[in-house]
């Protein structure tokens, strides 16, 4: 029979951590119901307030130390760095760098970037004391940031799985393995039918009703297929204002050449009110595709994470299918994000000319950098999950 391996999952924050406490219930409750089922583990989140007892000790934090037991710790930061201890500066700081000297602790670390409502939350103090932290942690591990609960929960379902398949099912199966080479075989006439009825009447794998391979399977590519779809539109949107600021250009530079003056002046003015329009309606398409955009890169992520669980878990999925289409999806998320960025450049070199054209210019500033944002994280996941991959 095969033991449930739990894993201890431990979080670190300050006060100021709220949303994402939630985010990661949620998405702890969803691995035990479908992958922790078949691979035999379950997630169970430890607090300090509720899993420690009265002890002495030199202060609080000290008996935290000592009697929370877990395998990952969560550390996440934003705009406040904690409570300082006897030891470190504050009480999560000293939890992540106790994780990060222990060998046989892992690790996940996350600062937050985005800006608080209310401004006067703000306290710079702290914030030049996590900058620093974030300065030494660079040396030990790669940390992660994210600017919305959005892209928090992306980001640490997709990193929450690739350390549970490569540290806890990798490990779990190259252990049953060594076992079952090492160990002498029990002299029983018919262990084999014993172990397969054992197998059976203490199996923790029953009740997969959560669990549909051909769905996920079906989800990942449908997925991927929608993003390839919002992607290919908006880069012939970019390609269309593309021509058509070249097109403006060379308008521009032949009216230039117009000796009469008032004649050069009126036909400058009609391809600068011809671009405003055209940056108008670009900025239009580009917002009306963001949005869907934006949902669809969130959903790669999980659904990635769920096909990479799911082949090494349970199989019935290529593994190499999906690395082959995860790849021509990075290369095309690279390809229109260089573009965007060239295009972003162009735009801001652009000189003030009328009012019409310099509002439609900084709205195209704008919509571009918003793009550039959003293909740029999508590059990061994708990044994340190939580097765990290889």
């Amino acid at each position: 029979m095969k033991e449930i391996n739990q894993i201890n999952l431990f979080i670190s924050c300050p006060g100021d951590i709220k949303d994402e406490l939630n985010s990661i219930e949620v998405i702890v409750k969803e691995f035990n119901k479908t992958f922790g089922k078949i691979s035999n583990f379950i997630i169970q989140i430890v607090h300090w307030n509720e899993d420690t007892y009265t002890d002495i000790g030199e202060d609080g934090q000290e008996i935290i130390n000592n009697q929370i037991d877990y395998d990952i710790l969560i550390g996440i930061l934003w705009m406040k760095l904690g409570t300082p201890t006897r030891r470190d500066k504050s009480g999560t700081v000293e939890e992540i760098n106790r994780a990060i000297k222990n060998p046989e602790k892992q690790q996940l670390i996350y600062f937050k970037t985005a800006t608080p409502n209310n401004l006067n939350a703000i306290n710079t103090s702290e914030l030049d004391g996590i900058m620093e932290f974030k300065k030494e942690l660079s040396n030990k591990l790669l940390y992660k940031e994210f600017e919305s609960i959005e892209n928090f929960e992306t980001l640490f379902r997709l990193n929450l799985s690739s350390l549970i398949k490569d540290k806890f099912i990798d490990k779990q199966e190259n252990t049953e393995t060594s076992t079952e080479i090492f160990l002498p075989k029990k002299d029983t006439k018919y262990q084999n039918i014993v172990s397969l009825i054992d197998e059976i009447e203490n199996s923790t794998k029953g009740n997969f009703e959560d669990i549909d391979v051909f769905e996920i399977n079906e989800n990942g590519y449908e997925c991927f297929n929608k993003i390839t779809i919002n992607l290919s539109t908006l880069t012939n949107y970019l390609e269309k204002l593309t021509k058509n600021l070249n097109k403006g250009t060379e308008e521009i530079n032949q009216a230039n050449n117009i000796k009469d003056t008032r004649l050069k002046l009126s036909k400058a003015k009609k391809v600068v009110n011809r671009l405003s329009n055209e940056l108008d309606e670009f900025n239009d398409e580009i917002n009306s595709v963001l949005p869907n955009f934006s949902d669809n890169l969130k959903e790669v992520g999980k659904v990635t994470s769920d096909l990479y669980l799911t082949f090494k878990s349970y199989g019935g999925i290529d593994e190499h299918d999906i690395e082959s289409n995860t790849i021509a999806f990075r290369d095309s998320m690279e390809y229109a994000m260089n573009s965007t960025a060239e295009m972003l450049k162009e735009i801001m070199n652009w000189p003030p000319i009328n009012l019409k054209f310099n509002t439609s210019k900084r709205n195209t500033e704008v919509t571009l950098k918003d793009l550039t944002k959003e293909i740029m994280f999508g590059l990061t996941l994708i990044d994340e999950t190939l580097d765990n991959e290889n």
